[in-house]
């Protein structure tokens, strides 16, 4: 797969040629999550407003915290849907710095920080996002009387988590050959799959393990000896767990700033389309189902403007198609750009209710 080209190739020399699609793909789905992010924080689309009846005001200054004063005054949703708000926008930056920093060790072959930093988001951020898009109402209930159980493992068992993350699964993405709830607990919680995050997350962040699947060699110390040098990281699965895990992040991230404010129907088309659009192109062993759906619906409008030639978007144009937004000719060969976000606006498209 040809890189996507939207980050400057010296940035990218140490990562080897053929992974470097899905390093842009991951940097891309942290973009779309920080610019939505900073989108609602200019907006100001967090906060609430309420209408105050006579002598109410009076009440507000006398109570403690305004979030008492909307609980004592019988504005329970009110208080949820404040509290939700901004939890959300604060929880997703604090997950972003980790998810940039670890990217940009990545790209520095510093293995061990890069699971370190991606441990934080990954195992926790991830869970407490699926709580409140599962169960918003359930999730603000634990979070005002019992914060410091939100991510307990008794109550938060294997059962358990599979079944939050199923349920958030179903809202965002009801497409199960796209995301699996199993295979999303599989990669980040079950220490007995050999390829999976779970373990590189403990053994990056400990410098001994006990655990019989990770236990700590004699004469050894956890990953302080890994020749930085070799390619294991980026060969292997590595790349498609983290980019389904920012994917999904960034699926419930538009399901919950949803719930703030209507998101334009051009801009919510455009995160769908160039995530899991590009997703399935770089990982599914399948036919780019999202792929055909888009050139089927730009129809003539994908013509050569050198040639004029009819262009067809194959899968592996899918991911500079729909980032880069450029495509390269079969029938003359040029390669060039074509404005694919800007048409969204224009046409009438529906991807998951994107419409």
């Amino acid at each position: 797969m040809k890189p996507i080209g939207v980050i400057d190739t010296e940035r990218l020399r140490h990562i080897p040629v053929q992974y470097r699609a899905r390093h842009e793909f991951c940097f891309h789905l942290y973009d779309l999550m920080r610019g939505l992010l900073k989108q609602l924080q200019l907006a100001g689309v967090h906060g609430v407003s309420v209408d105050l009846a006579e002598g109410e005001i009076e009440n507000l200054r006398q109570s403690s915290h305004v979030l008492d004063f909307l609980a004592d005054s019988g504005r329970g949703e009110v208080e949820r849907r404040a509290v939700v708000n901004h939890l959300t926008l604060a929880l997703y930056s604090d997950m972003l710095n980790f998810v940039y920093e670890a990217l940009c060790m990545l790209e520095k072959r510093k293995f061990v920080v890069a699971f370190a930093l991606l441990r934080k988001p990954f195992k926790e951020g991830m869970l407490l996002a699926a709580q409140m898009c599962a169960d918003e109402t359930a999730f603000f209930a634990k979070f005002r009387s019992d914060a410091a159980n939100l991510l307990n493992r008794n109550e938060l068992d294997e059962a358990a988590t599979k079944r939050v993350l199923s349920e958030a699964m179903a809202i965002v993405c009801p497409d199960p050959t796209i995301l699996e709830a199993e295979v999303v607990y599989k990669v980040i919680f079950d220490r007995k799959v050999d390829s999976g995050l779970a373990s590189l997350f403990d053994v990056a962040t400990h410098l001994t393990t006990e655990n019989r699947q990770i236990r700590t060699a004699n004469y050894n110390l956890n990953l302080i000896f890994k020749n930085p040098s070799d390619n294991d990281v980026y060969s292997g699965g590595t790349y498609l767990q983290i980019a389904m895990v920012l994917l999904f992040l960034a699926l419930m991230q538009i399901a919950l700033c949803n719930r703030m404010t209507k998101i334009a129907r051009p801009y919510r088309n455009w995160m769908l389309f160039t995530s899991l659009g590009t997703y399935e192109a770089l990982f599914s062993s399948g036919n780019a189902n999202i792929t055909r759906f888009v050139r089927n619906s730009l129809g003539d409008l994908l013509e050569c403007s050198w040639c004029g030639e009819r262009m067809r978007v194959r899968k592996t144009d899918a991911p500079r198609f729909f980032i880069g937004e450029r495509i390269e000719c079969s029938a003359c060969g040029l390669d060039q750009s074509f404005p694919f976000g800007w048409l969204l606006g224009k046409i009438e498209l529906d991807l998951f209710g994107a419409g």
